[in-house]
C-alpha cells in the first residue's frame, strides 16, 4: 500500500464530515464510506445503503447486512417483486474498522455470530448470541428470501468484506486463517452457495473510489440505419453484452431511466434464454424487441457508434437475459444479433415521453411510472432553482457527483408535506412508497394545484430538521435511520406550527416562512418540550405517534399554538382514500366498534372465513367489519395478512399459517377438499 493513500482516505473522510454525509462522526463517515465504496456496482441509493447498516451494541461483528435478489436490495418483503425462476440470492456481511491495520478480535466475534446465525435451524428466539433488534430482523429476511426463492435459485453468493484504512499486503496469518473459517462455515450451513471474503484497505477503497460510472461508451454494430439524429443498428450479442458490463458486473446505473426492474424468469424472460442457448433458432433480433437507448449525443466513427450520456430506457429484460447467458459461460456461435435504437435529445421532457412511452407496452406498475409525470418534472426544476436535487430517478443526480447532502429523494419530500401540509405527523413517520401505487394517495400528495414553491421550504426544513437530530441521537450507529424517521416530522411540524403561532397554517403561510428563523436554537426548544413528555428518544413511530396529540395539547398551552382542533379532527387520515365509516347510525363510535371486533378476533394468522364468524356476532355487514379490522391495523393493533402470512408495519413477516402456509416457500399449500382450512 502507497503510504499516501491512507492519507487520501483520511482527506475523503475529512470532507465527507464537513458535509455530514451521513453524519459528523468519524467513524460512521468512514462506515458509509466503505459501504458505498463495496456495495457500488449495485448501485444502491442512499437509503439502501443507509437501510442495511446494522452497526450499534449486540451487532455480532456486523455492521452491514445487505441482501439482494436479482441484483435488487432487498427490504420490504411483502412489496419486492419476486422473480418466477431464475433466481440469484447474493449476501454481503460487512465489518468496518477505522483502524489503521486488520486485527483479529472482529472476525472472532464474526465467527461466533455466523455459526447461529447462518443455521436456519435455530429459531430467533433461540439464538445463544445478544443480537440488536435490526440484525434479527435482517436474518429473518434472509431465511425468508432463502425459502422463497429455493425452488428457483440459480446461483447464492455469500460475501463477506472487512474494511479498514490499514495495508491489505500486511495481513497477519491469524486473521487470514480467521476469514477462511468465517466461509467455512457458510459453507457448511449451504451446501450450495459460494462464498468469498475480500480485505479492503486505503489502497482498495481508493481504487473503488475513483472508479465512476462511465456514460459515453462506444458500441460496435453490424449494420445502421440513421436520420436526424436517430440510429437503428444490428449489434453482434457478444458485443452488447461487453457494452453492458464492466468487469464482470452489469453497468446497472445505464438503466435508471428504466421504470421496470429485472423480472427473474417469467415466461417471456425464459423465451428468451432459450432463444440465446438455442444455437438453432433464427437470428436474435428476428425474435425480440430490441434495446433503446437515450442519449445527449451520437456520432458514428466507421463501425461503431460513440454515445453521450447513455439511458437504457427499454429492454432491461432482454439486456438483463443477454448478460446471463454470457456471463454464465453461454455462446454463440453464430454470432447473431440484437436490434439497437438510439435517440439523440437533450429536452428533458421529450425524453420522459420516450420513457413513458416505451415503458407502457407491457405490464408495469403505474407507480412506477409517476418519475415521468409533469408534476414531478416541476418539482426537479423548482428545486433546483433553489439548489436542491430531486432524484425522481433513483441516482440520478447521486452518480453525476452531486453531493448527497444536496439531494432529496420523492419519498422524502412526500413525507415532509403529509406532515406539514396535511398535518399528519404520526403517518409521514411511516409512510413507505407504497404509498404511489394508489392514484387518490399519490394525488393528495403530488397535486398538480399545490403551490410549487412549497416544496423548496420543505426540503430545507427537513435538512435543517435531519441536522438538528444528528446533534442529539443516540451514539449507535444502527438506530440512526430509526430515531431520525421515528423523529423528523413530529418535530418539524411541531416547530413550523410554533414559528406560525398555528396548527391551522396554510401552504401560503409555509411558503411565506422566513425560513432563516427556522434554526437549531428553535428545533431545540421544540425538542425540549419533546423530551419532558418522557417520550424515549429512540422510540418507533408507532409508538410515538398515541403522544403526537399530547405533545401538540402542550404546544398549543406553553405557546399559545391556535388550531389544535386540526389535529384531533385529522388524526385518522387514510391517504389512500379508503375511509372508514363514521357510523353516525350507530350508537357506537368507529373506535369502539373496532374494539368490539377486536376482543372477538383470534390471535393472528386468521383462518379463512373469520370474518363470517365476527359478523354473525355482532350483525354487522362485511363492510363495516372490514372497515374496522383497516382501523385496528391503522391503530397497530393488528398486523396486515395476506394469504395466511403476517406481515409487520415495515412489511417483514412475523408469522404464518403452517397448515395453509408452505413452511419452505411460505405461498399456500394446494387447496384439500377434505380439510379446506
Amino acid at each position: 500500500m502507497a503510504k499516501n493513500d491512507k492519507v487520501l482516505i483520511d482527506g475523503i473522510v475529512d470532507e465527507r464530515i464537513t458535509l455530514k454525509i451521513p453524519s459528523e462522526k468519524r467513524d460512521e463517515v468512514f462506515e458509509y464510506f466503505a459501504f458505498e465504496q463495496i456495495l457500488k456496482d449495485y448501485d444502491l441509493s442512499v437509503d439502501e445503503i443507509k437501510n442495511g447498516t446494522v452497526d450499534g451494541q449486540d451487532d455480532g461483528g456486523i455492521d452491514g447486512f445487505y441482501i439482494l435478489v436479482n441484483g435488487h436490495y432487498l427490504s420490504d418483503l411483502e412489496n419486492f417483486k419476486w422473480p418466477k425462476s431464475g433466481a440469484i440470492l447474493e449476501l454481503w456481511i460487512i465489518t468496518c474498522k477505522h483502524h489503521d491495520t486488520f486485527k483479529q478480535a472482529p472476525l472472532d466475534n464474526l465467527v461466533a455470530s455466523m455459526v447461529e446465525l447462518l443455521d436456519f435451524t435455530i429459531e430467533g428466539t433461540n439464538l445463544n448470541g445478544d443480537y440488536n433488534e435490526k440484525v434479527i430482523r435482517f436474518r429473518e429476511n434472509l431465511r425468508y428470501a432463502y425459502r422463497k426463492v429455493s425452488p428457483r435459485l440459480t446461483n447464492f453468493y455469500i460475501n463477506f468484506a472487512y474494511a479498514s484504512r490499514g495495508n491489505t499486503l500486511e495481513l497477519g496469518n491469524s486473521v487470514v486463517s480467521r476469514s477462511q473459517h468465517i466461509c467455512h462455515v457458510a459453507n457448511d450451513a449451504f451446501g450450495n452457495c459460494k462464498t468469498k471474503f475480500t480485505f479492503l484497505g486505503s489502497t482498495q477503497l481508493v481504487e473503488l473510489q475513483r472508479k465512476v460510472p462511465n456514460f459515453s461508451l462506444e458500441l460496435p454494430f453490424i449494420e445502421s440505419l440513421s436520420s436526424n439524429q436517430k440510429y437503428i443498428l444490428l449489434v453482434n450479442l457478444r458485443e452488447y453484452f461487453n457494452f453492458i458490463q464492466d468487469t464482470g458486473k452489469l453497468r446497472r446505473y445505464l438503466f435508471d431511466s428504466n421504470v421496470r426492474d429485472f423480472m427473474g424468469l417469467n415466461r417471456v424472460n425464459e423465451d428468451i434464454r432459450d432463444t440465446l442457448s438455442n444455437m438453432h433458432s433464427p437470428d436474435f433480433w428476428w425474435l425480440n424487441n430490441g434495446v433503446t437507448i437515450l442519449a445527449t449525443g451520437a456520432v458514428i466513427i466507421g463501425k461503431s457508434i460513440k454515445i453521450e450520456d447513455i439511458q437504457i430506457v427499454n429492454g432491461l429484460q432482454t439486456s438483463e437475459s443477454i448478460f446471463r447467458h454470457f456471463e454464465s459461460g453461454g455462446v454463440d456461435i453464430n454470432n447473431r444479433s440484437v436490434l439497437v435504437k438510439v435517440l439523440v435529445s437533450n429536452d428533458e421532457r421529450v425524453r420522459d415521453t420516450i420513457i413513458r412511452a416505451t415503458n407502457n407496452q407491457t405490464a408495469v406498475e403505474l407507480a412506477s411510472l409517476h418519475a415521468t409525470d409533469k408534476i414531478q418534472r416541476d418539482i426537479e426544476d423548482v428545486l433546483k432553482l433553489n439548489d436542491w436535487y430531486y432524484e425522481r430517478r433513483t441516482n440520478f443526480y447521486k452518480n453525476q457527483g452531486i453531493s448527497q447532502d444536496k439531494i432529496v429523494s420523492p419519498l422524502y419530500l412526500a413525507s415532509g408535506y403529509v406532515s406539514m401540509i396535511l398535518k399528519a405527523a404520526d403517518q409521514a413517520s411511516r409512510l413507505k412508497s407504497r404509498f404511489m401505487r394508489s392514484e387518490e394517495s399519490y394525488g393528495k400528495v403530488f397535486s398538480e394545484s399545490a403551490d410549487l414553491n412549497v416544496w423548496p421550504q420543505i426540503a430545507s426544513i427537513l435538512k435543517s430538521t435531519d441536522s438538528f437530530l444528528e446533534s442529539v441521537r443516540p451514539s449507535q450507529q444502527f438506530k440512526n435511520e430509526q430515531f431520525l424517521k421515528g423523529n423528523r416530522q413530529y418535530l418539524s411540524f411541531l416547530t413550523v406550527s410554533r414559528l406560525l403561532g398555528k396548527f391551522t397554517y396554510s401552504v401560503r403561510d409555509l411558503i411565506n416562512l422566513d425560513i432563516s428563523k427556522y434554526t437549531m436554537t428553535e428545533l431545540q426548544t421544540t425538542w425540549n418540550l419533546i423530551q419532558s413528555l418522557h417520550i424515549d428518544e429512540n422510540v418507533k413511530p408507532k409508538t410515538l405517534k398515541k403522544n403526537l396529540f399530547g405533545v401538540c395539547s402542550l404546544g398549543a398551552i406553553e405557546w399559545n399554538i391556535k388550531g389544535i382542533e386540526r389535529i384531533i379532527g385529522e388524526k385518522k387520515l387514510d391517504l389512500k382514500d379508503t375511509r372508514l365509516r363514521n357510523f353516525k347510525e350507530s350508537k357506537l363510535s368507529m373506535e369502539e366498534f373496532a374494539m368490539k371486533v377486536n376482543e372477538i378476533l383470534p390471535e393472528q394468522p386468521w383462518k379463512p372465513r373469520i370474518h363470517l364468524h365476527v359478523m354473525e356476532i355482532l350483525k354487522c355487514t362485511q363492510a363495516e367489519y372490514f372497515d374496522a379490522v383497516k382501523f385496528l391495523i391503522h391503530e397497530g393493533l393488528r398486523y396486515r395478512q395476506k394469504d395466511g402470512v403476517v406481515y409487520d408495519t415495515d412489511g417483514n413477516v412475523i408469522s404464518f399459517d403452517n397448515e395453509r402456509v408452505d413452511s419452505e416457500t411460505l405461498l399456500l399449500k394446494p387447496y384439500d377438499s377434505e380439510n379446506p382450512n
